[in-house]
């Protein structure tokens, strides 16, 4: 019995501790890099700053990309210049990730991401959002939220709840977790044109987690495509990927200079 006893005790003890520092095992800012070579740009809301990046300026048509979870955004400059230049290209950190200030949360990345949103939309004819990972859970709550024109989902999931149940089986995850980022639940009210990229061999977000999500979808998903070899953080790579892309966003065609560097399409 004594030994049934402390393994309890241990177990609510690291259950409780678990719930305290529950966001540092979510989330994972990394400061921003060196060198960018974009537009810098920043947003003042609710006291922080939001800094980030705008690629291919002055385009009648804008991207918001909202990206993984241990993401430098700015890496991705190099890749939308050569590969959607006909779109202005918003790269924006979240609080506490690169150099914008704050603490990320769930309610915090929502109401940042809208707020945003409503900065930029009378700058651009049509908006469309793409959200990576983590950021297809933002993605997914500004296109519940608002008019967009396409929805883009790389490695996404239903629900970081169900993530987390697959990781921490032997926990009540659904009485502990605080931020859900519960994309499922909002499938029903999105409009925009969906498209969604899954890594064949991620090891990061379950299939399974991709599939429940797909299931909610209807007459708004328009292809789901599976990058063959992929991982959850090289998708990018691969020219299947960039091809996909740019289909769902209607560009036919990459700068010769650039096929290079980023695949043969």
């Amino acid at each position: 019995m004594k030994s049934v006893l402390v393994a309890l005790l241990l177990y609510v003890a690291f259950c409780l501790a678990l719930f305290a520092l529950q966001r540092k095992f979510l989330y994972f800012p990394q400061p921003a890099g060196g060198m960018i070579g974009a537009a810098a740009i920043h947003f003042d809301t609710d006291g922080e700053q939001l800094n980030g990046w705008v690629v291919n300026g002055g385009q009648p048509k804008a991207l918001l990309y909202y990206g993984g979870n241990a993401e430098r955004i700015e890496e991705n400059i190099p890749f939308f210049e050569a590969v959607l230049p006909d779109y202005t290209v918003y790269l924006i950190s979240y609080r506490g990730y690169g150099n914008s200030t704050g603490e990320p949360t769930e309610e915090h990345l929502y109401s940042d991401a809208l707020h945003i949103f409503e900065q930029i939309k009378a700058r651009h004819r049509r908006i469309s959002l793409m959200g990576r990972s983590l950021g297809s859970g933002v993605a997914t709550y500004v296109a519940a939220n608002r008019k967009v024109e396409k929805l883009i989902l790389v490695t996404p999931f239903d629900s970081i709840e169900n993530v987390a149940k697959t990781v921490y089986w032997m926990l009540p995850v659904s009485l502990l977790i605080k931020d859900k980022f519960q994309s499922l639940h909002r499938v029903k009210n999105i409009t925009a044109k969906t498209y969604i990229f899954i890594a064949e061999n991620d090891r990061v977000i379950p299939r399974a987690s991709t599939e429940r999500l797909i299931a909610q979808f209807t007459d708004q998903l328009m292809a789901v495509t599976v990058i063959a070899r992929a991982d959850h953080n090289d998708i990018s790579l691969y020219p299947e990927y960039i091809a996909g892309l740019r289909r769902a966003l209607d560009l036919s065609t990459i700068r010769n200079n650039d096929q290079g560097r980023f695949g043969d399409l």
